[in-house]
């Protein structure tokens, strides 16, 4: 009895395999039959929405960034704050040894009262009599003598004047609010030199992201398009931004290549920082309720496009079309392909 049931069994799974291999063989001989090869694929052509998309690479920036630093050489007397303090506009970040440009200056004031009491003098030495209220000399040349005293007088004003720029010069000051993010000299009373005493602060309400793009696609770039923004440090968030700004020129470092700018949301400016890295993907163009087929679909021939067509007969006709926006998976097509059709590919 077990082993009429094993043979019954048996004779069960040829069965089954007898049909699986004639259903196979029946599809394929209806494929060949519609002219559809094994290897190819199907698409019906119907009314779609087609979006052109432009994916990119970019790091935060950020707009106001201040690099101060000395106009002379001395000895750095003071430094008043540290990298990462948050500073406030016009405020004083770092101060030169003062004692020498005061004296300097204290100097010029003297230079400068005596010169008035010369000119002074002069004036009354050679002034002659007066006519209509105006000043006359005896001679011209008392009255070269009186310019010349004129001029050493203002000389010695712009002398004064100088010596006060030169001393406001020593202190540093931040002309903007933000967060100091590099000092070349942390320690006091040491000798500097403009280049070695850099300091650099940076507000962090104008991040922004910036990218940028070949020729090719920087034409393609209208103001305000918006854009999907996902920063490395935070791969599962997508933020919203708006792209402000194409440059006209080429980037300095890429002859071929155009700077770009996104606005960042609020929302996520007070969680980056800078050079963190974001990829961005922006919609170039759309088009909706078009038809289209699969990118794959269209080929290139004798300088034409055509896809391949399925006729009322099941047989596959070549078709010339042209085409409009692409996606990374569609193409449009403009004409030459109606609704329902099916290309293969």
């Amino acid at each position: 009895m077990l082993k009429k049931i094993k043979n019954h069994l048996k004779w069960i799974g040829i069965a089954s395999a007898l049909i699986l291999i004639l259903v196979v063989f029946s599809v394929i001989k209806q494929q060949s039959a519609n002219g559809l090869p094994k290897d190819k694929e199907s698409y019906t052509v119907k009314p779609t929405t087609v979006r052109s998309t432009l994916s990119l690479s970019g790091t935060v920036e950020a707009e106001e960034v201040a690099t101060l630093q000395f106009q002379t050489s001395g000895r750095l007397s003071w430094v008043g704050v540290k990298e990462g303090d948050k500073v406030n506009k016009w405020q004083t970040l770092a101060t030169l040894d003062q004692r020498e440009l005061r004296k300097n200056l204290d100097k010029k004031l003297q230079d400068f009262l005596l010169t008035r009491e010369d000119f002074d003098q002069t004036k009354d030495d050679y002034q002659g009599q007066e006519t209509d209220d105006k000043n006359t000399y005896l001679t011209d040349e008392i009255s070269r003598i009186v310019r010349t005293s004129q001029y050493g007088l203002d000389k010695a004003v712009l002398d004064v004047e100088l010596a006060n720029l030169t001393l406001e010069l020593g202190s540093l000051f931040t002309p903007i609010d933000g967060i100091v993010t590099h000092i070349d000299q942390k320690v006091a009373n040491t000798n500097i030199t403009p280049a070695t005493a850099r300091i650099e602060v940076v507000n962090p309400d104008t991040l922004y992201l910036e990218a940028t793009v070949d020729q090719q696609d920087v034409v393609k770039l209208t103001p305000n398009l918006k854009a999907e923004i996902v920063f490395d440090a935070f791969p599962n968030e997508v933020y919203c931004g708006k792209l402000y700004y194409i440059s006209f020129a080429p980037s300095a470092t890429e002859e071929d290549s155009y700077q770009i700018k996104f606005t960042l949301p609020q929302s996520v400016i007070s969680k980056l920082r800078l050079k963190m890295a974001a990829e961005v993907s922006l919609v170039t163009n759309e088009v909706n309720n078009v038809l289209a087929v699969p990118f794959m679909a269209v080929s290139e021939e004798g300088g034409k496009s055509v896809v391949s067509v399925l006729d009322e007969q099941g047989k596959v006709q070549k078709r010339p079309v042209t085409t409009g926006i692409e996606s990374d998976e569609l193409v449009e097509i403009n004409t030459g392909l109606s609704p329902n059709e099916v290309v293969v590919y």
